[in-house]
């Protein structure tokens, strides 16, 4: 079940945070359902999911569908203007930004 820590909503951009692939997929299952009873519409080819965890070794069976479609799984994402990767890395976070900054100056 979505708990309220679990659903960062904003506008039309939506991020579901579980502590494993099998609850996500549930998640997703009742944010579809969901939509649906409302009349809106989830679709595949913009849903997006991302895996962080340390150990990437056996990463078996790790997808999410939407109405039978697999959605893209992505290494990174922009929420809130920074950048989110699976690995938890602010590198390349704090490079954009450096180099953002130093666009200004010249």
């Amino acid at each position: 079940m979505i708990d309220l820590n679990q659903l960062f909503l904003y506008a039309d951009h939506l991020n579901l945070v579980a502590d494993d692939i099998d609850e996500l997929r549930s998640n997703t299952v009742i944010l579809v359902e969901a939509c649906d009873e409302i009349g809106l519409q989830l679709r595949a080819e913009k849903t997006k999911y991302m895996i962080t965890i340390r150990n990437t070794e056996n990463e078996g069976n790790r997808y999410i569908t939407v109405k039978n479609e697999i959605t893209q799984n992505v290494n990174k994402f922009k929420f809130f203007g920074a950048y989110v990767t699976c690995k938890n890395d602010v590198t390349w976070e704090i490079k954009r930004r450096l180099a953002s900054s130093n666009a200004c100056f010249y």
